[in-house]
Formats: structure tokens, C-alpha cells, sequence
């Protein structure tokens, strides 16, 4: 079956009537199924992949836009296709993603993203905190996941603590770190203009 076919819950699934101007290129169809990953996230799952998707999390760097333009395509719904990729690529290019919005099951017998053995905390320069290894995320609501990527706040200024929100870029946040190399792509037309959440037409459903 093909990975637009199947979105599991809690959605990605788009109502054709909000599109507005049509400027979405849509493909809704197919069944839900459920989510391995609880209620926080978004799932596309396809026939070898699964991939799921916080918004609340992203800071728009754009690696899966770039990464593979076939998977991962701002203007369509479903966004994510896991299917249009292999499921290699579709692992390497979730695996850049610094902030954890993505992450990915292989259902095909591949090679799962493993903790790499040492929790790493790596400031980024003028930015948040890259995290990597394990991460335990307790949120204000109460729930919990668990991340092998996240990018914390630095700056101290985030509204959605303990994530960063690029609140950062607003206040002129200036701080010691490692350089990050950030390209320009349809989420981030600028380097100090990263697209804002409410913009985002991901987080339409």
C-alpha cells in the first residue's frame, strides 16, 4: 500500500476545504491506522518507513526539505511520503534533522536509530542547545517522550521551553558556540528568517 494511503492517527490528514487559495498540492485519500508513537505526533507510514512529525518542535533549520524533495514536500498533502524514497535515504535524512521533529521506524527490518552511548550537549553559536543520545522530554501537560535529538534553549527566552522556538533570532541572542551551517530553503528564505509555526502550512490539518 502506498504511503499516502495510509496516514496513522492523529492525522496529517488535510480537509480539501481549508486550502483557501489552492496554492496546496493535495493528495487525500485512504485509511487511518494507529499511531506508534502516541498523540504528540504526526505519522505517514509507508510500506518499509514510518515517519512522524512534531511542528511544536521544529526550528525550521530544513534538512528533510532538502534532503529529499520526493519525501518530504512543503506544499502537498500529505507533506511526508515516505514511499517516494528508500528507506535508507528517508533514515539519513530524518537522522539530520537537529531538533527531533522527525524521527522514523523502520518497518522493514533495517536499521533503527540507536542511542549513541554518551548524551552530548553541543551550543550552538548565537543558538540553542543540540542534545543528542537519550533524551527524556517531561512536558507541562505532563506527557513524556523520549528523543534521541532536541535542540533546547539557550537564550532563555523561548515560549516554549524547553524547546527552542528561534526566539533567539528576535532578541539578537549572542553566545559562544559551534558554528551551525544553515541553508536557505522554503522554510527558511533567509538565514535570520526562519518560517514561524503559524505560517507553516504543515500545521494545517
Amino acid at each position: 500500500m502506498r504511503s499516502e494511503e495510509i496516514i496513522a492517527l492523529p492525522g496529517a490528514r488535510l480537509d480539501p476545504r481549508a486550502l483557501g487559495d489552492g496554492s496546496l498540492e493535495v493528495r487525500v485519500s485512504g485509511i487511518q491506522a494507529k499511531s506508534s508513537v502516541g498523540g504528540m505526533r504526526k505519522v505517514y507510514r509507508g510500506r518499509d518507513v514510518e515517519v512522524s512529525f512534531d511542528l511544536d518542535i521544529c526550528i525550521h533549520v530544513g534538512e528533510c526539505l532538502r534532503g529529499d524533495p520526493n519525501v518530504f514536500k512543503l506544499r502537498r498533502r500529505p507533506w511526508a511520503l515516505p514511499d517516494e524514497g528508500s528507506p535508507d535515504v528517508v533514515a539519513e535524512v530524518v537522522e539530520r534533522c537537529p531538533s527531533g521533529v522527525l524521527l522514523y521506524t523502520r518497518l522493514d527490518g533495517g536499521r533503527q536509530e540507536e542511542p549513541r552511548g554518551t548524551t552530548t550537549v553541543t551550543p550552538m553559536r548565537n543558538g540553542p542547545l543540540i542534545v543528542t543520545d537519550v533524551i527524556e522530554v517531561r512536558r507541562e501537560d505532563g506527557t513524556v517522550e523520549t528523543l534521541p535529538r532536541a535542540t533546547l534553549c539557550q537564550c532563555g527566552q523561548s515560549e516554549h521551553k524547553p524547546f527552542c522556538d528561534n526566539q533567539h533570532i528576535a532578541i539578537g541572542f549572542k553566545a559562544p558556540g559551534v558554528p551551525f551551517k544553515i541553508h536557505l530553503s522554503p522554510v527558511r528564505p533567509r538565514v535570520d528568517a526562519p518560517m514561524s509555526k503559524s505560517e507553516d502550512p504543515r500545521g494545517v490539518n
